[in-house]
């Protein structure tokens, strides 16, 4: 029997269970691609500075908000925090096509079969 090596995972949603199994890859020294929903509207701090629905910086706001709260956390389910270089965030529009580059995807995004459905739709294409 083979053994199968896993070097670099997706993680789709990246509320507290997503933000939570991406540190714990990286925990074990997985490269980690953790993805979230692009924003719908703009927050007020990104209003102030002029940024537009189409900066990267607006379309990655969820998905890296998710991961900073999941380091700041006590206990932190980091157990260094060198470890989280080896989580690279982004969205499900932009880097979506980055999954065909991992070993194993991991879905976790809210429990609606709807958006799952439309989740593993997009997944599949890649």
């Amino acid at each position: 029997m083979s053994k199968r090596i896993i070097k670099k995972i997706a993680v789709i949603g990246s509320g507290i269970m997503g933000s939570g199994i991406a540190c714990h890859f990286a925990n074990i020294g997985v490269e980690v691609l953790l993805l979230d929903i692009v924003p719908r509207e703009l927050n007020d701090a990104e209003k102030a500075k002029g940024l537009t629905l189409e900066h990267k910086i607006v379309r990655n706001r969820l998905v890296n908000d998710a991961l900073t709260k999941a380091l700041k956390s006590k206990p932190s389910p980091i157990y260094h925090q060198k470890f989280a270089n080896r989580i690279t965030t982004g969205n499900l529009e932009d880097d979506i096509a980055k999954v065909k580059d991992v070993d194993w995807i991991i879905e976790v995004v809210v429990e609606r079969l709807d958006i799952k459905k439309k989740v593993f739709e997009n997944l599949e294409k890649h």
